[in-house]
């Protein structure tokens, strides 16, 4: 899987936050939001000036997405994390409001927002030790029975998108011939997303493509690209201008 499209679940606290991972591996850095990559060794002009790879992430990180809060309450948002009304709470301390400002604004006590801010920093406390949980199960893990990740925006909370390294690979051997193409659309929605999945593999992060560009890609996977295409927007791994006119990988 490209390292943009599964870099959300390899990356730190820190990262996540700075909205940049280096892939050791692959030498390159990777914007978080939009997936571009940034090879190291390489210079990238902006702005009249030429900047190293990391420096040039970071500086495109900044200049195109901006705070990098706002697209963490967005995706805390889209998973359920945060209520409405904490997520106004915490928009307005990304914005350096006080207690007391913030109270105005939202028309609350003060000790009201500071019981949110309190309950928000227990809830961290509270992800670390998970985190930490976590990661000692996975490592515990059977080569072949860990979970293959997924783009976080197309991370549901059902069993469609709980699928084993196995069963990936035995999916994929049921399902594509020896040119790599898809035989036949499977109807169970788990093999589908285990398709998807590898699909949207063979698509640049941070690309947009127009509509004929992607299905002339699409139809090399399948005949009905209309259905692939479908499938992808609606299973979460591409997203798209309301007039169809541009698609790009979600991450």
């Amino acid at each position: 899987m490209h390292v943009a499209t599964e870099a959300f679940e390899r990356a730190s606290v820190e990262e996540l936050a700075k909205g940049v991972l280096f892939d050791g591996q692959r030498r390159c850095w990777v914007c978080l939001v939009c997936g571009r990559s940034f090879v190291e060794g390489e210079v990238f002009p902006r702005e009249g000036r030429f900047w190293e790879a990391g420096a040039a992430a970071r500086l495109h990180v900044r200049e195109e997405h901006g705070p990098l809060g706002r697209w963490l309450v967005d995706l805390e948002r889209e998973w359920g994390g945060l209520s409405e009304a904490q997520g106004k709470v915490v928009e307005g301390f990304l914005e350096g409001l006080d207690d007391g400002a913030l109270a105005a604004r939202l028309s609350l006590s003060r000790s009201t927002v500071r019981n949110h801010r309190f309950r928000l920093k227990e809830r961290a406390r509270q992800a670390k030790a998970f985190l930490a949980l976590m990661w000692v199960l996975e490592e515990g893990r059977a080569e072949g029975d860990r979970f293959v990740e997924y783009p976080a925006h197309s991370r549901e909370v059902d069993e469609r998108y709980a699928v084993t390294e196995e069963e990936y690979a035995r999916i994929l051997r049921k399902y594509l011939g020896e040119d790599g193409a898809l035989v036949r659309f499977p109807l169970k929605a788990k093999e589908r997303v285990a398709l998807l999945r590898h699909l949207v593999q063979g698509l640049e992060p941070g690309r947009r493509y127009a509509e004929r560009e992607l299905n002339e890609i699409l139809s090399a996977f399948h005949a009905d690209y209309v259905l692939l295409r479908r499938c992808l927007i609606d299973y979460g791994f591409l997203d798209r201008t309301r007039d169809g006119s541009a698609y790009w990988v979600r991450l």
